[in-house]
């Protein structure tokens, strides 16, 4: 459900923010298959892997540029038809707008700005993830009517949908940016809401995360303190990272008493669903489906459901996490 189809390997990752291990999902990761199904060895000519998958590269560019026309004519219906349901947009402050509805009202406040200005762009890069999603690294220029000049750089996410291009995750830059974050964090952006510092409260067991961005916005790193009374703090590092060659979000988890493992993730709306398998210190194995929900820019829940240890169920468990110094 959480991984790619072929041949089977059991992916190893235990979560313990509760305490305990929460994970264990068996994954499958890709190999080549000849006509008949059966694996074969490499050829000549085949794709090696982290190469960048093909894609409608020309068809892309068309999108582009008829967005950047819809600017130039004023449209905002036409704009904000590129944009995905579920997108989100970064300005360079850091203010993230998420969802096409305020989108819509933030491109309808900016609208009154752009009469008579002359809208242009610049691709200076796009790279395939996968031949249906793409990173677009650009620049884009505004000439008012006076003649006064004004541009910023930009990295976009372009998602195609049937047969249109939208737009999944756009973030501004200064035009002075001479380098733009990692591949990665084009698609690990959906996830910078958690980026801080959270508190939260289950059975007797406080639990404090702090989460922040990995140099040059590579990873996100997720560090739980789990704290109960009589004994000694239980630690979680939990390192998110972009596999480009499954195109997954993947996470990867160790514990203080010697737990680890690893999980797939999945979006669905405001739930970010979590494939998680695992092994204990003393050799057990289990696993869970992890679930993150976004509540607010203040609140998220954190729920690990379908729980199993050595193959015996185990019960679910759910904290409500607050921002620090957020009510």
């Amino acid at each position: 459900m959480y991984a790619p189809k072929s041949r089977p390997a059991m992916i190893l990752a235990a979560i313990a923010a509760l305490g305990g291990l929460a994970a264990v999902l068996h994954f499958q990761l890709p190999v080549p298959v000849d006509a008949a199904g059966q694996e074969r060895s490499a050829q000549p000519g085949d794709k090696q892997a982290g190469a960048g998958p093909a894609g409608d590269e020309q068809g892309l560019r068309k999108a582009i540029a008829a967005y950047i026309d819809a600017m130039n004519k004023g449209s905002l219906e036409a704009r904000l038809a590129f944009w995905a349901a579920d997108a989100d947009h970064v300005d360079e402050s850091g203010k993230v707008t998420r969802g096409r509805d305020a989108i819509a009202a933030l491109l309808k406040k900016g609208q009154a700005e752009l009469k008579g200005t002359k809208v242009t762009g610049s691709i200076l890069s796009v790279r395939f993830l996968r031949p249906e999603v793409a990173l677009v690294d650009g620049f884009i220029e505004f000439v008012g009517p006076d003649g006064s000049k004004e541009s910023n750089r930009y990295a976009i996410v372009w998602t195609k949908s049937g047969d249109k291009w939208l737009i999944s995750s756009a973030r501004d830059f200064s035009a002075e940016a001479d380098s733009l974050p990692s591949l990665a964090s084009a698609q690990l952006v959906q996830l910078e809401w958690l980026v801080g510092q959270w508190e939260g409260q289950h059975d007797k067991a406080g639990v404090a995360l702090v989460c922040r961005w990995d140099r040059n916005k590579s990873f996100l790193l997720m560090e739980y303190e789990v704290k109960r009374t009589g004994e000694e703090p239980l630690w979680v590092t939990q390192r998110v990272g972009w596999d480009g060659y499954n195109g997954l979000i993947r996470s990867w988890v160790f514990d203080s008493r010697g737990g680890f493992g690893e999980g797939y993730w999945e979006r669905d709306g405001n739930h970010w669903m979590v494939g998680e398998s695992g092994i204990l210190p003393d050799g057990g194995a289990g696993g869970a489906t992890l679930v993150y929900e976004f509540l607010d820019a203040n609140h998220f829940a954190w729920r690990s459901q379908d729980r199993e240890i050595d193959g015996q169920p185990v019960a679910n468990s759910e904290i409500k996490f607050v921002r620090k110094g957020a009510k």
